[in-house]
């Protein structure tokens, strides 16, 4: 029988890395003291602080950062500083060969939705979608990334926060068990018809986007069912979708949020829902990619068993 180990434990090393958007030195000083928090140490190389117009660095640059970290014995696990553009230019230029063979936990959201889910396509390793090392560890953040990573419970139970259950609502109720695949929705959108689009079937899907018009949420969702993504999938839980209702001046020619986000899904008849504490927010989930799950939708709550991961990890 697995035990039931944490994934991380104070005094381990995490390697940062930037493999989208560039950061600044407050962003990279946030990360250290934010991993501090837990007694986790970090380490970084020079490069995290490159500037190619909006890109961390070159490709190449950005591309040793990764390798490297997996390559280093002492690297524990590997988080993102903060998402931005750049980590599809990537993917098809990584050692897919050398993940597998050092397997860790990588750590992000947004823009690297795109590389958890290549690492995971490419090699069958989870990544974990949710939050990035310059983001806000608030309490409920900070107890949830803790939840995942340095506790040794047998099962991991997730709850909406709950200033979120007001904006939180049941597309269509039921139960689903299944595995987690997903991200932003821009980015789940932009590897379709590429080798490192999400394998659909018997997926939870979980998805959420920022700064997006209700317009744009409509064709993207569209897209999928026309495409039959959601065709064999046991589930979807949307997250908290920021900045994507009509600008002031446009709400009398534009359908809100929610009224898309019924009309396109609620027709599926899978379970679904709509508000889970994931997204470009400060208070967020952990989800780890590629692990499975079970989620009731009455309730608003996830579960996974750890064992799941050690067998990955530990």
């Amino acid at each position: 029988m697995l035990k039931t180990n944490p994934l991380l434990k104070k005094g381990d090393t995490i390697g940062l890395i930037t493999p989208a958007g560039f950061i600044t030195e407050e962003k990279l000083q946030k990360t250290i003291e934010n991993l501090a928090s837990f007694g986790l140490k970090s380490v970084y190389f020079d490069s995290v602080l490159e500037k190619n117009g909006y890109l961390a660095g070159n490709d190449q640059s950005r591309l040793n950062e990764l390798h490297t970290m997996y390559e280093n014995t002492e690297v524990d696990a590997i988080i993102c500083v903060r998402g931005g553009y750049g980590t599809t230019r990537i993917l098809d230029r990584i050692n897919y060969d050398i993940i597998k063979k050092n397997p860790k936990p990588l750590i992000g959201y947004s823009d690297i939705t795109a590389l958890i889910n290549a690492v995971y396509k490419k090699t069958g390793i989870p990544g974990f979608h949710g939050i990035i090392g310059a983001g806000d560890f608030t309490e409920y953040t900070s107890e949830n990334f803790e939840k995942i990573f340095l506790s040794d419970s047998e099962i991991i139970n997730y709850e909406i926060f709950k200033d979120h259950k007001k904006d939180a609502f049941v597309i269509h109720s039921g139960e689903m068990s299944g595995t987690l695949a997903g991200g932003n929705l821009a980015l789940v959108i932009s590897a379709i018809g590429t080798s490192f689009e999400i394998s659909w079937k018997n997926k939870i899907v979980f998805l959420e986007d920022i700064g997006e018009a209700p317009y744009k949420i409509d064709r993207m969702l569209t897209q999928l069912i026309s495409g039959g993504k959601f065709k064999n999938v046991k589930g979807i839980i949307l997250g908290q979708f920021k900045g994507c209702e009509p600008e002031e001046d446009d709400k009398e020619n534009s359908f809100f949020l929610k009224e898309v986000i019924i009309d396109r899904i609620k027709p599926l008849e899978i379970p679904a829902v709509y508000g889970f504490s994931f997204g470009h927010i400060k208070n967020q989930l952990v989800f780890p990619v590629g692990i499975k799950a079970k989620f009731n939708t009455e309730k608003l709550s996830l579960s996974i068993k750890r064992k799941e991961l050690n067998r990955f990890f530990v």
